[in-house]
């Protein structure tokens, strides 16, 4: 050979694979996808849906528990019933499975709102209510709801898609990076 030589150590090179392998295996990639959509559920909750939630109707705020104006948020139940599974290969899921006391989907009323129904009286005498400050009222034996507005938490199909590229791509760059991972 002439005078000059290169020298290449492929071990910082295969480390360094080794490194965005790891960052980027799908049970890593997975739990942080489905930690950022529950943080996104979240924020939905703290800013009202992102400023588009209706405010509640006088008649829901007197029969508050806790009192308050924020929607979806009486008791905390829904919005702590957010939970993420994933089988850590091909799938993360965040939702919801509280049911209402007849068994609808409660995550699917509130994030798709409902139509007018009526509310029948199946074992009192007539539907009744106590407000916060203890007072009762009586509907009678049916009530005309006018429906529950929309009010979704989790984030649209484009939004989502939006959240997994930015959760991929901050992984690659860690990995790239050098930096520990956070899916750990």
């Amino acid at each position: 050979m002439a005078g000059i030589e290169i020298r290449i150590d492929a071990a910082l090179g295969a480390e360094k694979f080794a490194r965005v392998r790891r960052e980027l295996e799908a049970g890593t990639l997975l739990r942080l996808i489905g930690a950022r959509l529950i943080s996104y559920v979240d924020e939905s909750f703290k800013t009202r849906g992102r400023g588009s939630w209706r405010p509640l109707a006088a008649s829901t705020l007197a029969l508050r528990r806790r009192g308050g104006d924020a929607p979806l948020q009486d008791t905390g139940r829904y919005k702590q019933s957010f939970v993420l599974e994933t089988d850590g290969r091909t799938f993360v899921e965040v939702g919801s499975n509280v049911k209402t006391p007849g068994g609808l989907s409660l995550a699917r009323i509130h994030e798709y709102g409902t139509g007018p129904y009526t509310i029948r009286v199946r074992t009192a005498k007539v539907l009744a209510a106590q407000t916060r400050m203890g007072a009762w009222l009586h509907f009678g034996k049916e009530v005309h709801h006018p429906g529950v507005p929309a009010r979704p938490v989790l984030p649209a199909k484009a939004v989502a898609e939006r959240l997994v590229a930015q959760v991929a791509e901050a992984a690659l760059a860690r990995a790239s990076a050098g930096g520990s991972g956070g899916g750990r």
